[in-house]
């Protein structure tokens, strides 16, 4: 396992750790019942090498994202690919029946494959360079995220194709790295007073629903 910022292992020559736990924080999620919100906890890890914290976050959910991963997959495939309206989408998953429209469906559409938390890191190797246009492009480019996750078609294989294209990732802002496995440890008070100059934590979801 290594820190995705500057690339330092969680352990140097001497066995010594350097990738530690760093607590937790809540996450409010939607989209995984047609209830509302839920509250999950997020486990974060500290590089006392370069001060940087990261998350690991289950394989359903993008750093940042109101929506969990699988509904925003759901969604788009609905949308491009089953050509359901944005209305009908958005009552799936609890938004009002009079709603005409869902904004965050067309932003979803534009961002994925794009955005670094909407598989943005998967972008430049699936030959996503550019925003899709429209359902038609969106629909391309929603094949090939589910053939990263070895989709064997229909709705009911999305939820396994979409955790597998997350599954051992840890996540920063601006993009996404391969996790092996973090080691248990704690860090010295020495330690945690000199990495005060990390990044802010991803407490924090944003202004309103990405």
């Amino acid at each position: 396992m290594h820190c995705v910022f500057c690339g330092q292992s969680a352990r140097n020559e001497n066995g010594i750790l350097q990738l530690v736990g760093h607590g937790m924080y809540s996450r409010q999620v939607r989209g995984l019942t047609e209830t509302g919100w839920i509250d999950v906890w997020i486990q974060r890890f500290l590089c006392l090498i370069c001060g940087h914290t990261m998350s690991l976050l289950p394989d359903w959910l993008l750093p940042y994202r109101w929506y969990a991963a699988t509904a925003i997959v759901e969604a788009l495939y609905r949308h491009s690919i089953l050509r359901e309206s944005a209305a009908s989408i958005g009552v799936r998953f609890g938004r009002p029946k009079d709603a005409t429209e869902w904004k965050s469906l067309r932003r979803w559409r534009k961002q994925l494959l794009i955005s670094p938390t909407l598989w943005g890191w998967l972008g430049p190797r699936l030959g996503a360079t550019q925003p899709a246009a429209n359902r038609n492009e969106a629909k391309n480019y929603i094949e090939r995220l589910l053939a990263e996750g070895w989709h064997g078609g229909g709705l009911e294989s999305l939820p396994d194709a979409v955790r597998r294209t997350l599954r051992d990732l840890v996540h920063n802002r601006k993009t996404a790295g391969p996790l092996r496995r973090f080691l248990p440890g704690l860090f010295s008070k020495d330690s945690q007073d000199s990495s005060r100059r990390a990044l802010p934590t991803e407490k924090d979801s944003g202004p309103g629903p990405p």
